[in-house]
C-alpha cells in the first residue's frame, strides 16, 4: 500500500511539474524567445512585460486623449490609437508589440 501511495504521489508530482513547465513556457519563455528573434531581425519595440504588457500605459494614454475635445478637421489617429502612434514615432514603422 505504501509503494502504491508513493507511486501515485510521484505521478501527481510529475503532472504538476509538466503543467508548471507548460505555463512557464507559454507566459515567459516563448514570448522572450520571439522578442529576441525579432530584435535580431532589426525590429524594435518595448520589452515584453509579464501578463499585462503595455496595457496600463495604453489605457492611460487613451483616457488622456479622450479627455481633450476633437475638432472635425483634427487627425483622428492620435485620439483612437495614441499608444500605437507613439510606438511608431519612437521606434519607426518596424516596431513590435507582443501580446499573448
Amino acid at each position: 500500500m505504501s509503494a502504491m501511495n508513493i507511486g501515485i504521489g510521484l505521478a501527481i508530482l510529475a503532472l504538476a511539474v509538466a503543467l508548471a513547465w507548460r505555463v512557464l513556457n507559454w507566459l515567459w519563455l516563448r514570448p522572450k524567445k520571439l522578442e529576441r528573434l525579432l530584435r535580431e531581425q532589426g525590429f524594435k519595440g518595448n520589452p515584453y512585460k509579464f501578463l499585462n504588457g503595455d496595457l496600463k500605459e495604453s489605457a492611460k494614454m487613451i483616457k488622456e486623449s479622450k479627455s481633450r475635445p476633437i475638432g472635425l478637421s483634427d487627425d483622428p489617429v492620435p485620439r483612437i490609437h495614441p499608444f500605437v502612434l507613439q510606438s511608431v514615432n519612437t521606434y519607426g514603422k518596424s516596431e513590435i508589440s507582443l501580446e499573448i
